[in-house]
């Protein structure tokens, strides 16, 4: 393998990784839970552009079975990391609680109802996106919330802190990507026939 391919192959590494980090920001109440899918899917596009473009500029086109399985491996691994931010966040369940009130109600329409609180008047980060005992809150409900101290997760209900740290898949991470840049290496590695092509002397290739 030349290094050309190596670099071509770390290319295609960083383009996956870059837009597995993009859902960092995205999970946090820099974007609201209820619009959080529009950003979530040009993330998850812009990997396939990203290595559409990066295989149609290069000299050799690269094996498409390894690109495909790359791409579907790489969602899984922003769907890990999406499902971690919380666990990160709160950092092992720690998170302050406090009474907030209900200052406006959004209609879900096709799902659940979501609520933008207030602690004395002051609005806090985010949205909460249910209400205890599956009821339904109204403008004035008083509610038991927690949130981080920065704001940066919506806030939840103190439950759901427990199944916040434990959808924590910190330890699929690593391997994940390591198979990521085993396949990148795959999808670039020259099969038989370039090998054959680059051993020949350059005028029996010519006569081909």
């Amino acid at each position: 393998m030349r290094p050309r391919d190596l670099g071509i192959a770390l290319v295609y590494l960083l383009i996956l990784l870059a837009c597995t980090a993009a859902i960092l920001p995205i999970a946090t109440t820099w974007v609201r839970s209820d619009a959080d899918a529009i950003p979530g899917t040009l993330a998850w596009a812009g990997q396939l552009i990203g290595i559409y473009f990066v295989a149609a500029n290069t000299a050799r086109a690269p094996r498409i079975a390894p690109l495909i399985v790359v791409i579907l491996l790489n969602s899984f691994l922003m769907a890990v990391v999406a499902m971690s931010m919380p666990a990160w966040v709160l950092n092992g369940g720690r998170a302050e609680q406090f009474r907030a009130t209900v200052v406006e109600v959004y209609d879900g329409h096709k799902g659940p109802a979501t609520y933008t609180l207030a602690v004395d008047g002051v609005p806090i980060p985010g949205r909460l996106a249910d209400w205890p005992g599956d009821g339904i809150g109204a403008i004035g409900d008083k509610v038991l919330v927690a949130q981080d101290e920065e704001g940066l997760l919506d806030p939840r209900l103190p439950e759901q802190m427990a199944e916040d740290v434990a959808a924590d898949g910190t330890i699929l991470i690593r391997p994940t990507i390591a198979i990521l840049a085993v396949l990148c290496l795959v999808a670039v590695w020259p099969g038989r026939r370039d090998r054959e092509l680059r051993s020949r002397p350059p005028h029996e290739i010519g006569l081909r």
